[in-house]
Order: C-alpha cells, then sequence, then structure tokens
C-alpha cells in the first residue's frame, strides 16, 4: 500500500497534430513496436491544451515513478474532456484506471487518497473463484456465510464514465482509449481483465467492460460535477472478483456501491453453504418464467438457465402461481383506496411467498407493508417487529434493488409508530 499515492496521471502517447490528424499512432505498454492506428479525419484524439493536461493530482510522496500528464480525447460536440488516470498502486498493487473528466478525477483522487490511508480491504477468504459452466467463471463460498455476512469488499480495477460512452461516438476512439486504460493496469490485474467473461457475441473490449461491469450512480460528495443532472449516466465499475459474479433468478446475495470507500461491498442475502456459488441477481425477479426468460434473452444477451429457470413444468407453475399472487397482493394492499377485508393475514401470506420464492433481496417490501398492516389496524408492537425486519432487510439489500423508500419508511415507523402516517389507518374507513 502506497498511502501517499493519487493518482499517476499518464503521458499522453503518440505526437499528433491537431489541425488536419489523419492518424494516431498510440504506443501502448511502451515498447515502441505496438501501434494500434486509428484512421480519423478528425481531431476526436486530440490532446488536450498543455495548460489543461498537467492537472496536480499527484502527492509529493513517490512521484518519480509516474507520469506528469494524461491522455484525453473530446467529446463529438467538443465541449468535454475524457481522460484515462492511473495509479496501479491502489488496493495491494492491483490498481485503477479510470476514464472520466478531469474534474471527476480530481474528486475521485481526493476518495483514492482516504481511501488508501485510512481503508483496509477485507481479505477473499470467504470465497474462491473456479469454473462454472457455461457462464465463463464464477465465485463460490469456502465456507457457511451467514445471511447479512459481508462477503468481500472490493474497488473496480476499471471505473468508467458511462456518460462518455455515450458522447464519443467513435468505436476506434473508443477502443483506444480503453485500451490504453487497460495497458495501464499491473500485469497481474491485466490477465484478470482479459480473463473476465465477454459475453456470447463477438468479443471486444467494449463488450468485455459491459457484460462486467456495475453502475455506480451519484457521487462521493454534493459537489460532484454532473449530480443534478437528470441525463447524467453515472459510473462504469469493472471488478476482478466481483464482475465474476454470475446471475442467478433467486439469487444468494446483493451487492452495493458505496462512494466513501470506492467500492462494492457483497453481502449474503441468506444463510450460504459451503462449496455453494455466489449469485446476484441481473434482473427483476419478480416475474413469470416467461418474462424472466424474455428479458434475460432480449436485454442481456443470453437464456438464463439457473436452477429457477430449469425447474420442471409443474415446480415453474406453482412458481408461477406464486409471484402472479405476490403482485395481486401487493397492488391490493398498497393501494389505500382499497379495503381489504383481512389485510394483515393478506400482507403475512405475502411475506410467506418471498420466502416460498426465495426472494431474499426484495423482502424489504414484504417485511414493509405488513408492518404497515399491523399499525393500520393499531397494533404498534406486531408493527414494530415487521419494521425492524424490513429495515435489516432493506440495509443488506442496497439501494440498487429500489428498497431505499421502505426502508425510509420503516425507519419512520420505528421513530414513532403512533406519529406515523399508517397508524389505524385502516380502522378509521
Amino acid at each position: 500500500m502506497y498511502p501517499g499515492r493519487l493518482f499517476a496521471v499518464l503521458t499522453c502517447v503518440g505526437q499528433v497534430c491537431c489541425s488536419g490528424l489523419a492518424t494516431l499512432h498510440a504506443r501502448f505498454g511502451g515498447n515502441a513496436g505496438e501501434e494500434l492506428a486509428i484512421v480519423r479525419d478528425d481531431t476526436g484524439t486530440c490532446p488536450l491544451p498543455h495548460g489543461h493536461l498537467n492537472l496536480d493530482l499527484l502527492s509529493s510522496q513517490h512521484n518519480a515513478s509516474f507520469d506528469h500528464q494524461s491522455t484525453c480525447i473530446w467529446s463529438d460536440n467538443h465541449q468535454q474532456q475524457y481522460c484515462v488516470f492511473a495509479d496501479p498502486h491502489f488496493n495491494y498493487e492491483k490498481g485503477i484506471s479510470v476514464i472520466t473528466t478531469p474534474e471527476r478525477a480530481q474528486y475521485i483522487s481526493k476518495t483514492i487518497a482516504a481511501v488508501s490511508n485510512h481503508t483496509k480491504f477485507p481479505a477473499e477468504s470467504l470465497f474462491r473463484t473456479r469454473p462454472s459452466g457455461t457462464k465463463g467463471r464464477g465465485i463460490f463460498a469456502t465456507e457457511y456465510i451467514p445471511a447479512g455476512s459481508l462477503i468481500t469488499q472490493e474497488p473496480p480495477i476499471i471505473f468508467i464514465d458511462r456518460n462518455y460512452m455515450e458522447v464519443v461516438s467513435s468505436e476506434e476512439v473508443r477502443t483506444a482509449i480503453q485500451t490504453l486504460a487497460v495497458e495501464k493496469l499491473p500485469r497481474t490485474t491485466r490477465q484478470i481483465f482479459h480473463e473476465l467473461y465477454a459475453g456470447p457475441y463477438e468479443e471486444s473490449l467494449t463488450q468485455r467492460m459491459w457484460t462486467n461491469g456495475y453502475i455506480a450512480s451519484g457521487g462521493p460528495v454534493p459537489q460532484w460535477p454532473g449530480l443534478d443532472n437528470e441525463s447524467d449516466l453515472g459510473m462504469i465499475a469493472v471488478h476482478a472478483n466481483i464482475s465474476k459474479i454470475n446471475h442467478s433468478c433467486r439469487p444468494n446475495a446483493a451487492s452495493q456501491w458505496d462512494w466513501d470507500v470506492l467500492a462494492h461491498r457483497l453481502y449474503a442475502a441468506r444463510d450460504i453453504a459451503a462449496n455453494e456459488e455466489i449469485t446476484i441477481s441481473y434482473l427483476n425477479p419478480i416475474q413469470t418464467l416467461q418474462d424472466r426468460q424474455e428479458y434475460s434473452k432480449n436485454k442481456l444477451g443470453f437464456k438464463c438457465a439457473c436452477s429457477q429457470c430449469k425447474a420442471s413444468s409443474k415446480s415453474a407453475d406453482l412458481s408461477d402461481d406464486r409471484i402472479n399472487e405476490i403482485l395481486l397482493l401487493e397492488s391490493y394492499l398498497e393501494s389505500r383506496q382499497i379495503a381489504p377485508a383481512e389485510p394483515t393475514a393478506m400482507a403475512e401470506l405475502l411475506v410467506s411467498l418471498y420466502k416460498q420464492e426465495g426472494l431474499h433481496t426484495f423482502i424489504c417490501k414484504a417485511y414493509a407493508i405488513v408492518a404497515r398492516e399491523w399499525n393500520g389496524a393499531g397494533y404498534e408492537y406486531q408493527a414494530r417487529q415487521w419494521a425492524y425486519e424490513s429495515v435489516m432487510a432493506g440495509l443488506i439489500a442496497g439501494s440498487e434493488t429500489g428498497m431505499e423508500e421502505y426502508v425510509n419508511d420503516m425507519e419512520a415507523l420505528l421513530d414513532g409508530s403512533r406519529k406515523h402516517w399508517s397508524w389505524r389507518y385502516r380502522v378509521h374507513r
């Protein structure tokens, strides 16, 4: 660990003239014989003017081993630059490469410095990676992991501004800058990246990043550039281990992005047995088999073959019946215009159906609904029991599952059941 290091800002590669640019020869890895020629008759890959290149992102310690300039490209409208920044010593020499704006890079570099100085990432002792059939590699528990346990906390090795993917239309230019970002990682980390599954289609660097990337929304500070912009697309994080986690429609784990430590945290959503594969869901699992299969094929590019999707026809039909009843119960109970005859019994059936279906990463919602119904009937302590369950389940699932509103509502109920909007609201109808 190098506590004094922020980012190494990369040297511009290839001497080009921005006026009438025809070809950019970008040298990678310091080998003059390895050149990538990009034929374009525009200034899409022009370096920033000298006054803008030399960003002050380095601490005074260990500066000698780093270059002092970054490789940058323009957006199509020439209103924003996106640059490659790297710190090969971050996270115990695994390194990190970032493609983003110079403005955002300054905030990320401060987070890198704070994490390097104060954060120790847990050892990867609860899982190991190994082949997982046709899905490439997966991660498997090395021991029993109780529900709620932190399995790992891992920073990305590649961190890409998703906006850049939209505003730089040239695939050749994007590939060149992404290749440079990968080349600036340590050799072992580069090898790990290239071992990540690239999907069923023709392999490309962009496809590998999209297939293995996680969206990180928001920002590390309120001043994060673009935070208030509704069209901001966030960042894409590619990890050495977490990116190997395979999909299941009934996952046993949930991941959460934490800007404070620039890392994804992976939690056990239920008890996980030793040697069991650790999975997350790439889609909304509260769908029938047909809907899940169509989504995975049309949107994700693969036909799901998890155990839930490969179940016998009778089991699949029973599962679909439970899913349809879950959706029906939720529509009744969350509509305040309807007064069910047995709301608490219906809500507890909802919880049971979630458990029968193995929907542990979304059960926060069911717990919240049953808490509201007991509170609505005037039973304060039953309501509080379920509210505690809901908050805990929501904290494990994280905001990526959309459970945040239920967690906030249940925290408000726990602050005062009788002050909560749901107090005796069923009785007054």
